[in-house]
């Protein structure tokens, strides 16, 4: 596989732990404060504007 698509996969893998609020045993608990409500709502604009970019760039084509 490409570096590509592992790259995609580790931020999947990043973006799961971030919405389910899942961690490493012992960490601190981040899931439920506000700098995570931040981080979740940057995460989702991203991922809005990546697809979308996508989107209208396929209708350039």
């Amino acid at each position: 596989m490409s570096s590509l698509v592992w790259l995609g996969l580790a931020v999947l893998l990043v973006a799961g732990l971030a919405f389910s609020g899942g961690g490493v045993k012992g960490a601190k608990q981040v899931g439920r404060t506000r700098l995570m409500g931040a981080a979740r709502f940057f995460l989702i604009g991203g991922v809005i504007l990546c697809g979308a970019l996508g989107i209208f760039g396929s209708f350039r084509h």
